[in-house]
Order: structure tokens, then sequence, then C-alpha cells
């Protein structure tokens, strides 16, 4: 669930900030050093000559922890502080501040790449083989994703060792098979496909994540809101043009 708050940032205040350099999407570790009237300054925990990439007015996305939850908001660069531009920088006061709770596992529509090893397996028998997918869904507390036939095949109670891309990195986590479901495939004029000989089901797989660090739940939180930001500038942008 994501929900407005008034929490504000303070100085001391860490905060992860996520801005797109020479073409990829970047994360900087920092921390908040002074908070002014309509600006805030930060400071990298260590220095990053990557921040000299940063120009005027370029959008920035930011995540502060808050105990059990994120809190995310929208920002702009402003400049460099100091004269080595590697360190110190302010930011435009944030905006649209809300608050992610972990427990309540916001979840999202999303097709991400899935890579999978069975590492025990319940009646399947195929532990150790590994397979692909892409996911129907994700959230901080598992995903469901798609497995194509001829990919390794899973069963309810399996755990598998799982890595999904999210835009240009990736978080692993172990987690379990939690149901499984046979998927029809849709032809001409929405009739469903009869099965083609000698070859498996697409099947959608549900897990539920047994083993994951707080921070690879923090990048899939914040992978969450950034699709649900530029999803909501795109529908901006389409009903300004009509």
């Amino acid at each position: 669930m994501m929900i407005e708050t008034n929490g504000q940032p303070a100085v001391h205040d860490p905060v992860l900030v996520e801005a797109e350099i020479d073409g990829k999407v970047v994360g900087l570790r920092a921390v908040v050093v002074n908070v002014m009237p309509t600006s805030l300054w930060l400071g990298l925990v260590r220095p990053d000559p990557g921040l000299q990439g940063l120009r005027p007015d370029q959008p920035l996305h930011l995540t502060f922890r808050r105990e059990g939850a994120a809190m995310v908001a929208a920002s702009t660069f402003l400049s460099h502080l100091g004269a080595s531009r590697s360190r110190l920088f302010s930011i435009e006061w944030p905006s649209d501040f809300q608050l992610v709770r972990r427990r309540d596992h916001l979840r999202l529509d999303a097709q991400c790449p899935v890579a999978y090893t069975v590492t025990n397996q319940s009646d399947s028998g195929s532990a150790g083989l590994t397979g692909k997918g892409t996911t129907r869904n994700i959230s901080a507390g598992g995903i469901q994703f798609v497995v194509q036939p001829g990919e390794a095949m899973v069963a309810a109670g399996d755990e598998l060792e799982i890595r999904v891309a999210l835009g240009p990195g990736a978080v692993t986590a172990e987690a379990e098979v939690i149901r499984i479901e046979e998927m029809t495939e849709l032809g001409p004029g929405g009739r469903p496909r009869l099965p083609r000989p000698g070859v498996g089901p697409t099947t959608l797989v549900a897990m539920r994540f047994t083993s994951i660090s707080e921070g690879a739940q923090d990048r899939i939180v914040r992978h969450i809101f950034t699709l649900q930001r530029r999803r909501r500038d795109r529908a901006n942008r389409a009903a300004g043009s009509r």
C-alpha cells in the first residue's frame, strides 16, 4: 500500500538518489547534510565521479528509509556544491512524499525477466535444474511469472533461487512455489488454442519470498514506484495531447 505522508527529511537521514547518467539508471547513496526552505543539501557516503554527470533540472527519484517502510519522493537536481563536484550537491525540496509499508506488499503488473534454479523439490523431481520466465506481477513479498513450454517445470512446494531483472540491475532471493496454474493460449477471435503435440503447457507460477534482503525489497519497491510514475506521466501526456 502506498499512502501520502507528512513525514519530512531531516539532517543525517540516509537517502538513495536514483538518476539517469549516460543512459543508465544509477543509485547514489547519500545523507542529508542541510535542510533549506526550498532545497536539501546532500552528501554522498563515498565520493562518486558519476555525480558530475548530473545537470540542473534533471529528474531524481529519492528513497528515505523509515522503520518498516520506505518514504519515496520525486525531486530535481539543482547544483554541485564544492570544488570536487563528486560528493556534495543540492536538490529541489522533494514533492509527493509517499510511504510504502513493506508488510503491505504493493503489487503491480510488470514484465521482468526471471531466471530460476530449483534448490529443493517436492514432487517435481527437478532439483538443480534451471529455467527462465517473465513476471506477470511483482511485489516486495513475491512474484508471479510465466514459464514457457520447454523450461524446467516446478511444482507447489518447490524451493527456488531466483534472479529478477529490474531495469539495469537485478535482485536475487530464495522463494517457495505456492501455486501453479496452466495458462490457456488464445488464438484468432479469442478462441482457445489446441495444445501442440509433444509440447508442455505454458504455466503461471506464484511464489512468495522466503529469504530476501531489505535492500532487495527496497529495490523492488522503488522499481514499482518508478513504473507507476512513468505510467502516470504517460497518461497525463496522452490526456494533454487530446
